[in-house]
């Protein structure tokens, strides 16, 4: 029997698995699009996932100055929690460096490190999706209530500015922004950007999380309830920008104003937080109109899979998915 420290864990979900089981109707599998934009019926286990997607890579200097450059663009606060983090991993390459350079091989070491560089970046995102497990099912129940304690609040926002950058649609759509940047420009940024990606979208769920918080008595916290025959779907970019301004053409961040989040929590229950006056506070009933709407734009958002609780409500939308990537690669 291996020992818990030296547990591998090397299959990393970059969207909860415990999340997309609420679109399953035996707890168990999906219909989601597949890569040669097919419907399958499936397993959870097999969507937004990818080996070692958090894996801890080395840093070298060039990685380390790329995340201070990020990290001073974000308030001093913020710049301090970065480099706090940063450190912790430093000293585990650290740690590993040392451990070379004695030159004594011992197998148990060896698969403690490599256990530690494996499973330290997904337990964290696991700690955070267990924070927010109350007030999710709270939402999924159509009750807020879970959302009056400061501590819960705090913990599902904080999940959800996560849930946002960990994804690999969210990677590789700004990984392939900076690559064209770097052909016209001549420099190296997608490379450097791509090595310690694993820190840098980390970093970026932490500030997306903290200007939320910021902001979450001017936003518009909404819940949606769908009644209609068509269920919410979700995907593997489960958290969009939905804001009715933006253009599908256009891949540049939008200014703070123009984000609208929405985050499709079941089939009937969706989340949004809100900088425009769509919906009000609290609890909006909507229309098939606006199901189909969402439904769509978050279909286009999608790298590969969007997930349903039924094939029919798929279907009109396999021709949506990853239209957004194309046009980043065609901009």
């Amino acid at each position: 029997m291996v020992k818990k420290y030296l547990e591998q864990k090397r299959k990393h979900h970059h969207v909860w698995a415990n999340y997309l089981k609420r679109w399953s109707i035996n707890g168990k599998e999906v219909y989601h699009s597949t890569i040669k934009g097919k419907i399958s019926f499936d397993s959870i286990k097999s969507i937004a996932v990818e080996k070692d997607f958090y894996q801890i890579r080395p840093l070298d200097a060039r990685h380390i100055e790329a995340i201070k450059a990020f990290s001073s663009l974000s308030p001093i606060e913020l710049q301090k929690l970065h480099i706090s983090y940063l450190k912790d991993f430093i000293e585990i390459q650290k740690l590993e460096n040392h451990y070379t350079k004695i030159g004594i091989k011992n197998e148990e070491t060896e698969k403690a490190i490599y256990a530690t560089k494996c499973n330290l970046l997904e337990n964290l995102h696991s700690a955070q999706e267990n924070e927010a497990r109350e007030v999710i099912e709270s939402l999924s129940n159509r009750e807020p209530d879970a959302l009056n304690s400061e501590k819960n609040t705090i913990n599902f926002i904080n999940f959800f500015g996560h849930q946002i950058s960990r994804t690999k649609t969210f990677k590789d759509t700004l990984l392939t922004a900076s690559l064209k940047k770097d052909i016209a420009t001549g420099t190296s940024l997608a490379k450097n950007l791509s090595e310690c990606w694993w820190f840098i979208s980390y970093m970026l769920g932490m500030n997306i999380g903290a200007s939320l918080y910021a902001t979450r008595k001017t936003d518009k916290h909404c819940i949606l309830l769908n009644d209609t025959d068509i269920p919410f779907i979700t995907s593997d970019q489960p958290i969009i920008n939905a804001h009715t301004s933006l253009r599908e053409d256009k891949i540049s961040p939008p200014d703070d104003e123009h984000c609208d989040f929405y985050y499709p929590i079941t089939p009937s229950v969706a989340y949004m937080i809100n900088k425009s006056d769509r919906f009000q506070r609290g609890i909006n009933q909507v229309s098939i109109y606006t199901v189909n709407e969402l439904n769509i734009k978050l279909a286009r958002k999608a790298n590969v899979y969007i997930v349903s609780n039924s094939e029919s409500s798929l279907k009109p939308l396999l021709k949506h998915v990853g239209q957004h990537f194309t046009n980043v690669l065609s901009s």
